[in-house]
Parts: C-alpha cells; sequence; structure tokens
C-alpha cells in the first residue's frame, strides 16, 4: 500500500537533485570560460597557487612533524587549497588543537608535546571537500617583523584562527589579536577571523559565559576605536576534552567550501522527503562535519554522531577486516543503525570513501527504510555530480596554471618561478 506513496516521494527528490545538477554543469561551463579566456584573478579565486613557504621561514620547513608537512606548492597542482592560520600566545593550545582534531590525539597525550618553536604547515586531504593547509605559528615568533613577508602570508588565507587561553590574563592575547586582525584585514579583507577561546573545561557554564562576553566586548570595541567595525570576528568556546573543538572547526571548515550551499539544499531535499529529523554530512577522518541541514545543530546530538563514527569504525577494524583489507575500516559497504531509548533511531551510510551520512529519526519513520535507501541514493547521485564539477573546475586550474608557468621563461629556455 505504499508503493505508490514511495514513488511519488522518489520522484520529488529526484527532480529536484536533477535540478542542481543542471545546475552545477552550468558553474562548471562558466569557469571553463574563464580559463579560455584567461580571466586569472576569477579562475584562480583567493589563494595564491605560486606561494613560497620559503619566502618567510627562511628555507626551513622542518618543524618536528611527520606528515609530510614539507615542500612547496605545487604550480601543476590541480588542487587549490585555502590556508588555515593557527595564531595565539604561546602555551595557548594551538597545537594541542591540531593535533586532537586531524591526528586523533588522546588529549591527555597533548600534556606532552614540546612547545612549536617554528612554523608547522600540514596539508589536510582527507577528502575533496575537506582540504586545506594548517599554517601552526610559534607564539614568540613577531611574524610582523620586517624579515618576515606577512603580506605573503595573509594573501592566501581563508581564515585565521586565534586562539585565546581562557584560563590565563588574556589582556595581551587580545592586544596581539587586534594587532593581527588589522594587518591581515588591510592585506586580504576576505579572511574568514576566528576566535577561540579555549580551555574552558575548567570552568564552570557561568564562567564561560562571562569570560566570551567580556572577551567579544573588547575585542569588538577595540576594533571599533580603530574605526573597523566592518571586521566580523566569531567567537567560540572550545576544549579538546570534549566535542567542542570538533563543532568549532567544522564552522570554520564549512566557511572554506564553496559548495557549502549545494550540499545544504540537498540535504534539506533529502530529509524532506524522507521523515528525517536531523542529517550530518561527516567527514569520518576528522569527524567534522561539512555540512547539515537548515534546522538548528544541537551539541548532544553532534556528539552521538561521533560517537557513532567511532563505534562503527572500531568495530569494523576488528570485525569487518580480511587481510587484504588492512587499513580501510571503512568502505562502500559501511551502514550502521542504532536504536536509542527515547524511540528515535541513527542511521549511518557510506557516501564517498571519505564521507558519510549521519541521521535522526524517529522509529516508525524508520519502518519505510525502502523509501529512504531510494532517496539516499539519488541523494549520493547528486553529491558525485558535485564531485565532477570540482574535478572539471581543478583542471581547469590546472590547465591556466600550466599556461602561466609556461610563460615565464628566460631566453635559454628555462623556466623561473612566477613571483
Amino acid at each position: 500500500m505504499a508503493w505508490p506513496y514511495q514513488v511519488t516521494m522518489w520522484k520529488s527528490l529526484a527532480a529536484s537533485s536533477d535540478k542542481i545538477s543542471q545546475t552545477l554543469r552550468m558553474t562548471s561551463e562558466r569557469n571553463y570560460n574563464e580559463v579560455d579566456g584567461e580571466n586569472e584573478a576569477l579562475s584562480f579565486g583567493y589563494y595564491d597557487d605560486d606561494d613560497d613557504f620559503d619566502t618567510f621561514t627562511d628555507g626551513d620547513g622542518d618543524c618536528g612533524c611527520d606528515e609530510g608537512v614539507l615542500g612547496f606548492s605545487d604550480p601543476f597542482s590541480s588542487e587549490v587549497k585555502p590556508r588555515i592560520l593557527l595564531m595565539g600566545l604561546r602555551r595557548s593550545g594551538k597545537s594541542s588543537i591540531q593535533k586532537v582534531v586531524f591526528h586523533k590525539m588522546s588529549p591527555n597525550e597533548t600534556l606532552f608535546l614540546e612547545s612549536t618553536n617554528k612554523i608547522c604547515r600540514e596539508d589536510v586531504s582527507n577528502s575533496s571537500f575537506v582540504s586545506f593547509q594548517i599554517w601552526d605559528f610559534p607564539g614568540q615568533i613577531d611574524f610582523f617583523d620586517p624579515t618576515f613577508d606577512y603580506e605573503m602570508i595573509f594573501r592566501g588565507t581563508g581564515a585565521l584562527i586565534f586562539v585565546i587561553d581562557s584560563q590565563d590574563d588574556y589582556v595581551e592575547a587580545l592586544s596581539r589579536l587586534h594587532l593581527t586582525v588589522t594587518r591581515a584585514y588591510k592585506v586580504n579583507p576576505d579572511i574568514n577571523f576566528e576566535v577561540f577561546i579555549h580551555k574552558v573545561d575548567g570552568l564552570s557554564d557561568d564562567h564561560k559565559i562571562e569570560k566570551q562576553r567580556d572577551i567579544h566586548k573588547r575585542a569588538n570595541d577595540d576594533l571599533a576605536d580603530a574605526g573597523l567595525e566592518r571586521i566580523h570576528l566569531s567567537f567560540y568556546l572550545t576544549s579538546i576534552y570534549d566535542h567542542s573543538i570538533f563543532e568549532a572547526f567544522s564552522k570554520v571548515v564549512q566557511k572554506l567550501i564553496p559548495q557549502l550551499p549545494t550540499l545544504e539544499n540537498l540535504l534539506n531535499i533529502f530529509i524532506s522527503n524522507s521523515g528525517i529529523e536531523k542529517a550530518f554530512l561527516f567527514d569520518v577522518v576528522s569527524k567534522i562535519y561539512i555540512a547539515t541541514d537548515s534546522s538548528p545543530v544541537d551539541m548532544q546530538t553532534y556528539e552521538l554522531c561521533c560517537d557513532m563514527i567511532d563505534v562503527v569504525i572500531d568495530i569494523s577494524c576488528i570485525y569487518g577486516l580480511t587481510g587484504d583489507e588492512a587499513g580501510t575500516p571503512y568502505d562502500k559497504d559501511s551502514m550502521a543503525i542504532i536504536h536509542l531509548n527515547n524511540t528515535t533511531v541513527m542511521y549511518l551510510k557510506e557516501v564517498t570513501k571519505f564521507l558519510a551520512l549521519v541521521c535522526f529519526l524517529r522509529e516508525e519513520n524508520f519502518e519505510r527504510k525502502g523509501l529512504i535507501d531510494y532517496n539516499f541514493h539519488c541523494f549520493k547521485k547528486a553529491i558525485e555530480e558535485v564531485f565532477d564539477v570540482r574535478l572539471k573546475v581543478q583542471r581547469s586550474r590546472k590547465l591556466l596554471s600550466q599556461r602561466r608557468w609556461s610563460r615565464q621563461t628566460v631566453p635559454n629556455g628555462t623556466q623561473v618561478h612566477p613571483y
């Protein structure tokens, strides 16, 4: 009896997905036209693909990391990665944040991290959407010193995260924040300025709110006194001992994803046609959610999603791998269903190699699982369209980069760096 209803719902979702796909194709063609016309500014966006790390690190890129952070931006690379800068005073917790979020380090293990004494760059390429560079700046380095090219630092930056230790006197930190933000804004007004009020795990709820209000007021008052009210600062209460740091980083990363409106639209269409109350699109490696539907995010719901991903990965590692599949606990067959004791069902499905869709719905709606799976198939197909357009744009940028590089030749035929 439910079959006609299921077909009708699927058609609605499929039609909407086709419309979005058509829009994506038009976007792709427009990018190709820009490349053919060599409209370099529009094609490359705000990221300078030819930045030179040696320019402001005295040629020493070693930061004590093992993750392959050395090397320069390849002018023939098809992947254009925005930068995220981690800044703040010494011992504010910058390196701990990076290790916990992107390297699954236990928060207790961060107590033994040595203080960072060199600029550390790391490529984060867990999926086609979560793809950027993190630059960890030591607190003791004055990057406004004449020996540093701070304009190059900020010119290719997508987001600047300034970490303030909430358990310490933050007067000096606010002064450094003001100097950093004002200098960076003059170089690149498109930077997203994010302030992490960190180490709040040792504070009471009332004290957290009081600290946030005080820091928010002082920082914005300083900008207003300098006549820079147009600069927008986003504030987050964070701690590595709970999921607040993951949620804050999710908000930062989402601002760097140009496909975010399309992803949110797809999720809204999906949940409205499937009887789902809330849906997240997660990067399973970092547990950053790169998109969610338009309904508000509840912290407890987000924590349950993170726990579910951990359970799926852990169980797959123990029971789901054969000898030939070691190291790949998450694949196209990954799926999980968890029934909570409040008549809510959590449903996880694999979208791509690194992305998972985690949904919350009521038990009575989950009885139409066939409808949900059918709609999920349409949703996944639309996500693949987003990937296809992204790859086309990357190839366009690669072609333009090669053209620019080939023009930089000297009479003897050797190539020189464009900058």
